[in-house]
């Protein structure tokens, strides 16, 4: 059975409809209870107990809390039992004379009170700050371009800049004026998009301070800041030099169409040369132009290439570099004497030439090299394409187009040595592959090499030597077969030299 309430004329826990929570006297304040207690002649023994009801709801805890650093937050269990804070005394005797009862409100400690006062200030700090934030933004902020040209309408722009609004632009000029003739040095523009660009003189600026332009902008003094730093005819800037090269390349690409075809390529041959200027050399970049012309004056001329790069004239790629790009090439012969690669070069050229010059002769001629092995872009070249000998002479095949000037080797074979059967096998299979490609081959043209003609001669069945044949790709054409003129006149002249008397 609960303990009972010992207040006077209180029913606590003395049937189920009064059931509440008692505490025990204690120990050290017992007395004090004891006088708050309307009680005559009142005996304390462990058993006796004051219920809840004659407490302020500020003197019971009814709850735990917890808060918990890892995570900042502030944990609340309910208690099984409520529990007295303390010092809490009796106050409260529904049942006995109201003098009896105490309405004192429980006070917060000194300490309480100077935390909560400075909570306050800061809760009324904080809300001042946002409302000035409110204004600010009201006044100087913008969003849209709506937004912005009002806020340009309501605060005042530095008199040294002539504003023009346009229907997606606000501009910010500043004039200079020399003999009654206005001219403009710098344009500040923003757009509708709220991006702010600047121009000195009718060139872009590539960037203000330290950022590149265009940037986005938000706010007025965002745009008052640079509009002051403008505001002298001075370019003030940590490296001019990349300025005025970019004026200078701005005015080369305007004035690009001004030029023929034919000089293009010198102009932008100039502008990258000025953009190589302006960076570390470690950080150099060649575009694909510049490393053809690169790598055709390397190959033609090692020690001239040499001589001009050293010479400070022009800047151009490091001969490692060439290397490194050309070993990157399927350059080497035996790639295209695989069925997959078989004439690729060709079949890259003719998409690049004209419907005029797709009627062509095919040239023939042998050159005689030393055998050397070597190893090169990863692959090991100097063998002859058809056995396991070092090559002693190459067989170059150039197309040569019969209206124009257009003529490129398309097939190299290396060999060691070659019959007229095994040449005649590769003649055939060229000009059938060319015509697949695209190209007309009207004829064949070759020195007065024994083979060569042996080699032709086959396209007759029997074999027999004549100018005119019946084409492999088409019956109905003829293919026709010509001697170098000048290896006859060549031919000649040694046989003339070599006469005994």
């Amino acid at each position: 059975m609960p303990n009972t309430c010992c207040v006077t004329n209180c029913r606590g826990n003395y049937d189920a409809e009064n059931k509440v929570a008692v505490f025990s006297f204690p120990k050290v304040e017992e007395l004090k209870w004891i006088q708050a207690i309307p009680r005559r002649d009142l005996v304390v023994t462990k058993n006796t107990k004051v219920c809840e009801k004659h407490f302020t709801d500020d003197d019971i805890e009814r709850v735990s809390t917890f808060y918990k650093e890892s995570t900042g937050e502030t944990l609340i269990a309910k208690l099984k039992k409520p529990r007295l804070k303390e010092g809490a005394t009796p106050k409260i005797f529904p049942h006995c004379p109201s003098y009896l009862s105490s309405t004192k409100v429980a006070r917060d400690g000194p300490e309480v009170r100077k935390l909560n006062l400075e909570e306050q200030h800061l809760h009324k700090a904080i809300a001042d700050s946002l409302l000035t934030k409110e204004q600010y933004d009201n006044k100087f902020s913008f969003q849209n371009f709506v937004e912005m040209q009002n806020c340009f309408t309501i605060n005042e722009v530095p008199p040294f800049w002539s504003i023009i609004h346009k229907d997606k632009h606000i501009i910010f000029l500043s004039l200079v004026i020399t003999d009654c003739v206005p001219c403009i040095t710098y344009a500040i523009t923003i757009n509708d998009v709220l991006q702010l660009s600047i121009s000195y003189k009718g060139q872009n600026l590539s960037k203000h301070k330290d950022t590149k332009l265009p940037i986005k902008v938000s706010n007025f003094n965002q745009v008052l800041d640079i509009l002051k730093n403008y505001e002298t005819n001075v370019i003030n800037y940590d490296n001019p030099l990349d300025d005025n090269l970019y004026f200078v390349t701005s005015s080369l690409k305007k004035s690009m169409n001004l030029f023929e075809d034919k000089f293009k390529f010198l102009i932008e041959f100039f502008i990258e040369q000025l953009h190589l200027l302006k960076l570390n050399p470690v950080r150099y970049r060649y575009s694909s132009n510049m490393l053809i012309f690169s790598s055709l004056l390397f190959h033609i001329s090692p020690q001239a290439y040499k001589f001009i790069r050293h010479s400070g004239n022009l800047i151009l790629p490091d001969p490692s570099t060439i290397r490194k790009v050309s070993s990157m090439l399927r350059s080497s012969p035996v790639y295209e004497q695989q069925d997959k690669y078989f004439l690729s070069y060709a079949k890259q050229i003719f998409s690049k030439i004209s419907d005029g010059d797709h009627n062509v002769f095919l040239l023939l001629d042998e050159i005689h090299m030393k055998p050397f092995m070597d190893y090169k872009g990863g692959n090991i070249v100097g063998n002859s394409y058809d056995n396991a000998n070092l090559a002693t002479s190459a067989h170059v095949f150039m197309l040569n187009s019969i209206s124009s000037s257009f003529k490129d080797v398309v097939h190299i074979v290396p060999v060691s040595h070659i019959v007229a059967e095994g040449l005649f096998t590769l003649l055939k299979k060229i000009i059938l592959a060319l015509e697949e490609i695209g190209f007309k081959v009207m004829g064949i043209v070759t020195d007065n090499n024994s083979i060569n003609r042996k080699a032709v001669s086959n396209f007759n069945n029997p074999p027999q030597f004549q100018v005119q044949y019946q084409h492999p790709a088409d019956e109905k054409r003829p293919l026709f077969y010509l001697i170098d003129s000048v290896h006859l006149i060549k031919c000649v002249r040694n046989n003339w030299i070599n006469q005994k008397n």
